[in-house]
């Protein structure tokens, strides 16, 4: 084996050294190899993806998630077993049974007053809001603070929160009224 230098690089002798290495592979190789990389990738993934669960029915697949978990007693798998096919292709209605009140993204946040702000004053604020069946705040009051004690703090809160729509609460399926506790921290620091 001789050591292939600069100068020698361009010869005759290696062109034709290294042709006579190289022999060309058949089409057909290379076919048979791309099919057998696509056959081990699909047994791959059927391997992989295979559960002990059988799919639901395409009736439940489609219902959107309950925002609550309902609690199912060991009868209903064996009566949605024993059920006809066409009965369990209905999707029934999701109900919200039991939720909280709450407020919209698109609510507005309090802002800091700016002569609090030049005052350096500080400190955080509770509102207490009474929440409508429709979402409507009703009334609203402060219930506590702590830090610096301000009107212009408190005022401003109020200003805002009573302007807030919310998703109202629900009781066994119907909006009822409710109340809501907004804390509201005003900080140089964050500024």
């Amino acid at each position: 084996m001789t050591a292939t230098t600069h100068e020698n690089l361009h010869s005759p002798d290696l062109a034709q050294d290294s042709s006579d290495q190289h022999t060309s592979t058949s089409p057909w190789m290379w076919i048979a190899l791309i099919v057998a990389m696509f056959a081990a990738a699909l047994l791959w993934l059927r391997h992989s993806n295979q559960e002990d669960v059988a799919p639901a029915p395409v009736g439940e697949r489609m219902l959107p998630a309950p925002e609550q978990a309902v609690v199912a007693d060991a009868a209903a798998p064996a009566a949605r077993q024993a059920a006809p096919a066409t009965a369990s292709r209905k999707a029934a209605p999701v109900v919200v049974r039991s939720r909280e009140a709450r407020p919209l993204a698109s609510n507005r946040m309090p802002t800091y007053p700016a002569a609090a702000l030049r005052s350096g004053v500080q400190g955080s604020v509770i509102a207490s809001l009474n929440v409508d069946p429709r979402g409507n705040v009703a009334n609203a009051a402060i219930v506590s603070r702590s830090g610096e004690r301000s009107r212009d703090l408190d005022r401003a809160v109020l200003n805002t929160v009573q302007n807030w729509k919310f998703q109202p609460a629900m009781h066994e399926g119907r909006a009822v009224a409710s109340v809501v506790r907004v804390p509201v921290d005003f900080r140089t620091e964050q500024r």
